[in-house]
C-alpha cells in the first residue's frame, strides 16, 4: 500500500511520515509513534523488511502494528543472513519500494549500518530528498557500545563508522539521538552536530503505574515470594550481550549473604546459552526462569529493585519500564542510561562487568526500594509518550513547514 503524500504547504494533520525500521523486528519506539500518530489522524506508513526465515510473530511491537489498520505496512520482501542477523532487501523490489516510502512529507529512518538503511539513505542523496530524510541512531558501535565478541566486531564498526558512515550521517537533512550522553560518542564518531538532535523515546506511564495488587499477589504466588521477601528482576532478551551471566553471579553473591529473597529473569533466550545450568544447585529454587512472559507490568511492580548489566544500551527500555513502575534500577553506565538514571540518587550507574558494583548498588536500593523508587518514577515522567511525541512532531513540522534544517 502506498502513503498518500500532501506535500509542504498542507495542514498539519495531514502531514504524512514513512518510519523505515532496517530489521525484520520492527523497533518498538516505531511500533509506537506510528500507532499514536495514525489514531491522531496522520497518514502513516511503515516500512521494513519481510523474510520467512526471520519469523516475528511472536516480537510484540510487530505484533501491534500489525493489528491497527489504520497504519500502512510497507514491506518489502528481504534475505536473512542469519549468522549476521542483517536482512539483504531482494533487489528487483527495492527501487519501487523506495519510490512508496519516499512520496511521504517525511521519511523517518533507524539506523545507519544496516544494507536497508543504506539503500534508504543513497536514494534520498540520488534523488534530491535529503530534507525529508530524518535518521536516529541510539548506538555507535565500538563507541557507545564496545561488544566483547567477536574481538574484530569493535574496529570494525569504528572504521565502517569513520568511512561510509563519516559519509552517510551527512546525507539525512537531521539527526536525531535518544539522549544528551550520545553526545560525546556522536562526535568521536564524526557525526556533523549542527544536524543533531537529542529526542529520547517514550513510555505509557499508565501501563505501570495503575497495576492491581491482585496482579502482583498473583505472581507473588506463582513463585512462592514469601511477604518478608524481596525480589530482584531483570526483564528482557536472554543474552551474553545483556549480562546474564552477570545478573546470576549478583544473584548468588546476594543469597550467599543470607538475603531473604529471589531472583527473578523474565525472557526468551536469543543464543546457544544455557542460564539454567549456570545456576548452583543449591540456588535453583532461589533464582528463577519464567521464560518469556506478557505481563510486564505486574513484573515490574513485584520487584523491588531491577538489574540491567548489559555490555551496551541506547536508552533500555526494561530501566524505563521499571522506573515507571516506581522501581529502582541499578544499571551498567552505558549508552543513554545516564539519561534516565541520576546516580545514586535515583538508582545506581556501575561499570560494565564490576560485579561489586553492581552488588553494592543492588543492596544499597534493597534497603531503602520505597525512596529510591519514588524519586526513580518522578525522573521517568519527562519520558511519558505524549511529551515525546510532540518533540517529534514539533520537528517534522519545522521540516516541512519551516526552514527545513531541523534545528
Amino acid at each position: 500500500m502506498e502513503v498518500e503524500s500532501y506535500g509542504a504547504g498542507g495542514t498539519d494533520n495531514k502531514l504524512s511520515i514513512s518510519f523505515v525500521c532496517p530489521t525484520n523486528c520492527v523497533r518498538r519506539p516505531i511500533s509506537e509513534m506510528s500507532r499514536m500518530l495514525a489514531a491522531q489522524g496522520y497518514n502513516v506508513g511503515v516500512g521494513y523488511p519481510e523474510s520467512l526465515a526471520c519469523p516475528t510473530q511472536e516480537w510484540a511491537p510487530n505484533a501491534k502494528l500489525e493489528a491497527d489498520s489504520k497504519v500502512k505496512k510497507l514491506k518489502i520482501p528481504a534475505y536473512y543472513l542469519s549468522s549476521l542477523r542483517y536482512n539483504f532487501p531482494k533487489l528487483l523490489s527495492l527501487f519501487s519500494w523506495l519510490k512508496k516510502v519516499f512520496k511521504a512529507d517525511i521519511v523517518h529512518l533507524w539506523e545507519y549500518w544496516y544494507p536497508l538503511s543504506v539503500a534508504v539513505i543513497f536514494y534520498a542523496l540520488f534523488t534530491g530528498q535529503r530534507k525529508k530524510l530524518i535518521m536516529t541512531t541510539d548506538g555507535l558501535v565500538g563507541y557507545s557500545y564496545k561488544p566483547k565478541d567477536p574481538w574484530w566486531l569493535v574496529p570494525a564498526f569504528k572504521i565502517y563508522t569513520r568511512t561510509l558512515g563519516w559519509f552517510l550521517f551527512r546525507i539525512p537533512g537531521t539527526l536525531t539521538t535518544y539522549g544528551k550522553a550520545m553526545l560525546v560518542f556522536s562526535r568521536l564518531a564524526g557525526v556533523p552536530m549542527q544536524k543533531l538532535n537529542v529526542i529520547g523515546t517514550g513510555i505509557h506511564l499508565d501501563n505501570f503505574q495503575n497495576v492491581s495488587s491482585s496482579d502482583v499477589e498473583v505472581l507473588r504466588q506463582e513463585f512462592g515470594i514469601l511477604p518478608d521477601e524481596q525480589v530482584l528482576l531483570y526483564l528482557g532478551m536472554l543474552s551474553e550481550r545483556k549480562g546474564i551471566a552477570t545478573v546470576i553471579e549478583v544473584g548468588e553473591k546476594l543469597l550467599e549473604s543470607g538475603w531473604k529473597g529471589k531472583v527473578i529473569i523474565v525472557g526468551d533466550a536469543h543464543g546457544d546459552e544455557d542460564y539454567l545450568a549456570m545456576v548452583d544447585s543449591k540456588y535453583k529454587d532461589r533464582i528463577l526462569f519464567p521464560g518469556g512472559r506478557t505481563d510486564v507490568s505486574a513484573f515490574m511492580k513485584l520487584a523491588d529493585c531491577f538489574l540491567l548489566a548489559s555490555e551496551g544500551e541506547g536508552l533500555p527500555g526494561g530501566v524505563m519500564e521499571a522506573m515507571a513502575a516506581s522501581t529502582a534500577c541499578v544499571a551498567t553506565n552505558e549508552g543513554c542510561t545516564p539519561d534516565l538514571i541520576d546516580n545514586r540518587v535515583n538508582g545506581f550507574l556501575v561499570k560494565q562487568g564490576h560485579i561489586q558494583g553492581y552488588l553494592d548498588g543492588v543492596r544499597k536500593i534493597l534497603d531503602n526500594s520505597e525512596g529510591f523508587g519514588k524519586k526513580a518514577r518522578s525522573k521517568i515522567e519527562y519520558f511519558s509518550w505524549p511529551i515525546v511525541l510532540q518533540k517529534y512532531l514539533d520537528l517534522y513540522k519545522k521540516i516541512v513547514f519551516g526552514n527545513g534544517d531541523g534545528k
